[in-house]
């Protein structure tokens, strides 16, 4: 294995390829997860139930560290080999007292190839735990080692599937290919809020689903981030 890996990462990376999923520790301050949380929870005031924020980097340019966080790019560069990029822009995912669970599936580009999909990831997801994520408040869940059948399933089936469960600052990554939804929030005064972020190979193109970065933001970043979101930025307006 990759001797720039850390023990820890070591072994995150073995769950990864055996479960396709696996949580990291106290990698975010509990403090800024908490000032990120009510700052995203203000952005999207109004929202109920499950609620998304695309594109936040735009209003919420504080979530840049989280996309180049040193142990999720090792972890990253390992599996999707150099240079990787940035798909989305980060999603803020809010799921509020009540909201439903969601449906089983797994992630794009699977569903756009044919099946048996590849065991190793075309998409490798990150979800930042901004609060506890527990198996009251909705946390994500999924089936473990369902990125090695190579299928999306066939049906809303739940059977074998466990909760991501974290304290704040923590991180969810996992193989777009493994089975997994968001969970139901049956509390009744406790919300989650992940930021999601996701990572593909240079061979794998960004459709056009997601916002684009501001480019005057973008020229603020710094490069390792720049280079991360070069396919996911707004054009050069001033490009001639």
């Amino acid at each position: 294995m990759d001797q720039t890996l850390s023990p820890a990462e070591q072994a995150a990376c073995q769950q990864l390829k055996s479960q396709g999923y696996t949580v990291l520790e106290a990698l975010l301050d509990p403090e800024e997860a908490e000032r990120l949380d009510a700052r995203g929870r203000v952005l999207m005031a109004g929202k109920s139930g499950y609620a998304k924020l695309e594109g936040a980097l735009n209003p919420l340019p504080e979530l840049a560290p989280l996309c180049i966080h040193p142990a999720v790019l090792r972890i990253a560069g390992h599996f999707l080999g150099e240079p990787f990029y940035l798909l989305n822009n980060v999603c803020l995912m809010w799921c509020q007292p009540g909201a439903p669970g969601g449906r089983l599936h797994a992630d794009w580009p699977l569903g756009d190839v044919p099946e048996p999909y590849p065991s190793w990831p075309m998409l490798l997801q990150t979800m930042w735990m901004l609060t506890d994520f527990t198996a009251e408040n909705g946390a994500t869940r999924l089936v473990p080692a369902t990125h090695l059948g190579g299928r999306h399933p066939a049906l809303a089936q739940d059977a074998g599937e466990v909760p991501a469960l974290g304290r704040r600052g923590s991180v969810l990554i996992w193989n777009g290919g493994v089975w997994h939804r968001n969970g139901a929030n049956t509390s009744v005064d406790q919300h989650r809020m992940g930021a999601n972020a996701a990572y593909i190979p240079r061979f794998v193109h960004r459709p056009e689903l997601w916002p684009r970065l501001c480019r005057d933001l973008y020229r603020q970043f710094p490069a390792a981030l720049q280079q991360l979101l070069e396919r996911a930025v707004e054009p050069d307006s001033g490009a001639v």
